[in-house]
């Protein structure tokens, strides 16, 4: 059953605010973090110890106040479990697989039903914080050109962001925030769930109008520390860099797609053919997209979004449903390599030699 969206009834409370510190060694945190996580340790209490139905409203109800006490007790409240607590709290400790590190990780009876409550987007896939809902046409408009521009428009199919083709969207809570911004989707994420875990590529409303994600990694206290904007379909390399390589942003912003000229503003309320035709005539293609033109993009988008044309040539392509995106066998070349020579461009077959 899908995940439905989980809002902090009547918003996060004011109490729970971010660290004053955004740069702390894993020392330090495990020193500034050790009294609460005895705190979830001492006043856990299970749905069963409870009375509680086992459907994970407790442990998501549990969680929200754990963190409402917590932040809202007086200091010396909370002195009172920092000064006991020893670093490295049993149950917390030794190096698990796609876990915190040693010292930082929670009980785990309070960790109990957590992924059925978390917020229903992919983190590997494209996430939109800006509302793409019926009632924000243009906005929707714009999304779905951009979803369908983060396949591969060079030599080969595929997509930019390999199996992750679906997009997700956020759903914020007005009562925690009207504003939809990077800065605001960390506390979406983890704040409205008390998610007790753990870059992300966000599409806030400017990068709808401007066809371009952010690449963003946030502080430990939730701040934003860096940031690239990247257009959608420069998107293969920066994110294999991130996603599949774990490298750094020095190394992201490196990498081919990212650089800066390649990512200048584009017009997302041109049709899409002609968002791919401008950033062609104004040389910011990398090669091996360069090379394509008109035609081949044209196939492209009927084999990526069947039907997207003929919706989009009616002035209906915020319609168009993204369930009918396609997931194409990658790296299969592409009919322009048989009608178009470029001389900075030379295709050498496989398993032969220049």
């Amino acid at each position: 059953m899908p995940r439905s969206v989980q809002h902090w009834p009547g918003g996060i409370p004011t109490s729970i605010q971010p660290h004053s510190e955004a740069d702390l060694s894993l020392d330090q945190i495990k020193q500034e973090v050790k009294g609460w996580l005895l705190f979830v340790q001492e006043n856990w209490v299970s749905a069963a110890n409870a009375g509680a139905p086992s459907d994970g409203d407790h442990e998501l109800t549990h969680r929200r106040q754990l963190v409402e006490t917590w932040a809202s007790a007086t200091q010396e409240f909370r002195d009172a479990y920092q000064s006991r607590a020893p670093l490295g709290l049993p149950g917390t400790e030794g190096p698990r697989f796609n876990e915190p590190s040693e010292g930082l990780r929670y009980p785990a009876e309070a960790l109990e039903r957590l992924y059925d409550t978390l917020q229903p987007i992919d983190l590997g896939s494209l996430i939109s914080i800006a509302p793409v809902d019926e009632a924000h046409a243009a906005n929707r408009a714009r999304w779905v050109k951009f979803v369908i521009l983060l396949y591969n428009y060079d030599i080969e199919t595929g997509h930019c962001l390999l199996g992750n083709h679906m997009p997700s969207e956020a759903i914020f809570n007005p009562a925690t925030t009207t504003d939809f911004s990077v800065e605001n989707f960390l506390p979406w994420h983890d704040l409205e769930t008390a998610n007790f875990r753990g870059p992300y590529m966000l599409a806030d409303e400017h990068g709808l109008k401007t066809g371009r994600l952010t690449l963003v990694e946030y502080e430990m206290n939730g701040t934003v520390k860096e940031s690239l904007h990247i257009r959608p379909f420069n998107m293969q390399m920066p994110y294999l860099r991130a996603f599949e390589d774990g490298a750094g942003f020095d190394d992201i912003s490196h990498a081919q797609g990212a650089y800066r000229y390649q990512n200048s503003p584009l017009d997302m309320d041109l049709p899409i053919i002609d968002i791919l035709c401008q950033a062609k005539e104004a040389n910011q293609l990398p090669t091996s997209m360069a090379i394509c033109d008109r035609e081949q993009w044209t196939s492209d988008v009927e084999l990526y979004a069947p039907g997207y044309l003929a919706l989009e040539a009616q002035g209906r392509g915020g319609e168009y449903p993204l369930t009918s995106l396609t997931a194409p066998i990658g790296g299969v070349k592409k009919e322009v390599l048989n009608r178009v020579h470029d001389p900075r461009f030379t295709f050498i077959a496989p398993g032969t030699f220049p």
